[in-house]
């Protein structure tokens, strides 16, 4: 075994860890020199530039396609239904029968009068030649008899007079069993099967004119006193990819007062009906306002502090408060008609930061 002496060689000390130390020493002191930490930087915000350009006041609502003129057809008299004319689709033209009544309760009264009114003129006619010949005796009959000539042959016309009407209402009755379309129409549906008994509280068919079809929707009361007639409209019905510029036509004079709503209705221009269904729903924009020169902003950039309306803008670098006055609307961007000019820059989150605070512009 060989042992060390003392002459051994010992092992150098490492000289890495000083030069380590050293060169991260020189890293951190460049950082901060570049970075400066201790200074305060500007808040990085995202701003838009405001610019005066024409806008509008657009409202949004959703309508139905409803037609020009559709009826609930009723019966207005009582019975078993025997035939119905017509299916849902069938297209119809005035005085087509729609659907009959048995009516054989009412062909008997109709018989029933007309016979009563056969004995009355029966009656009157032999009232008549009593009363002639009472007039042609002249004195040589009683002044009662020629009296009671006269009232029998009154009475007589009278009888036969109420008889006469009461024969020509029943047949007007029946006439009433027999039911036909009011108008030219298509049928939108049918409530009543053959061999069910009606009456006036029975619909049989739902007729509609869909020549003139048109969109009815309701507006909040909130809006309602901005919709008038001649307003723009564009419609945009559901699963079709087209836009129909319309105008609305008619306004309701009154809110009701179950629902807060004031209804309106616009016609579909006769181009842009595209055979659309009764029902459907149409996303309606009524344009409500438009202005030539106008400054918007989004509403998100808006705050409301006890009812002083603001933005932020930035100002010489820093975030400075601008009491503004807007147009409150419900869109995404508000018309501003007063405390913001043209090159403007406004802040798009208010929230982000407070009056004075350092800012900078995001970069686009």
């Amino acid at each position: 075994m060989v042992r060390a002496g003392a002459g051994a060689l010992r092992p150098k000390r490492s000289r890495f860890w000083p030069l380590a130390i050293a060169a991260a020493v020189l890293v951190a002191g460049g950082w901060a020199g570049y970075s400066r930490p201790w200074e305060v930087r500007p808040k990085v915000v995202a701003t838009e530039i405001v610019v005066v350009a024409p806008a509008s006041r657009v409202l949004a609502v959703n309508g139905r396609i409803i037609p020009g003129r559709a009826i609930d057809v009723r019966p207005t008299v009582s019975g078993q239904l025997l035939s119905l004319g017509k299916e849902e689709g069938d297209a119809v033209a005035t005085g087509d029968v729609l659907a009959t009544i048995d009516d054989a309760q009412q062909q008997s009264a109709v018989q029933q009068t007309a016979a009563a009114l056969d004995a009355a003129l029966a009656q009157q006619g032999q009232a008549q030649l009593d009363f002639d010949r009472a007039q042609s005796l002249g004195d040589t009959i009683s002044r009662k008899a020629a009296e009671d000539a006269r009232l029998a042959l009154e009475t007589a016309t009278r009888d036969a007079e109420r008889l006469k009407a009461a024969r020509d209402q029943a047949q007007s009755r029946l006439q009433e069993y027999v039911i036909t379309a009011p108008f030219a129409g298509t049928v939108l549906a049918r409530g009543v099967d053959p061999g069910q008994v009606v009456d006036s509280a029975s619909i049989i068919y739902q007729i509609a004119d869909l020549s003139q079809l048109q969109v009815e929707a309701t507006v909040d009361e909130l809006y309602a006193a901005e919709i008038r007639r001649g307003l723009k409209a564009r419609l945009q019905p559901t699963g079709f990819n087209r836009t129909i510029e319309a105008r609305v036509a008619f306004v309701s004079p009154s809110v009701d007062t179950s629902t807060g709503g004031r209804k309106l209705r616009i016609p579909i221009p006769a181009d842009g009906q595209l055979s659309l269904p009764v029902g459907l729903t149409v996303t309606t924009n009524i344009v409500v306002d438009e202005v030539e020169n106008a400054i918007t902003v989004p509403r998100a950039a808006i705050s409301d502090q006890r009812g002083r309306p603001h933005v932020r803008v930035i100002v010489a670098g820093k975030a400075e408060r601008r009491d503004i006055e807007f147009i409150d609307w419900p869109a995404g961007r508000v018309i501003v008609t007063g405390g913001l000019a043209a090159g403007d820059e406004v802040i798009l989150d208010p929230a982000q930061v407070a009056d004075g605070t350092l800012v900078a512009a995001r970069a686009p």
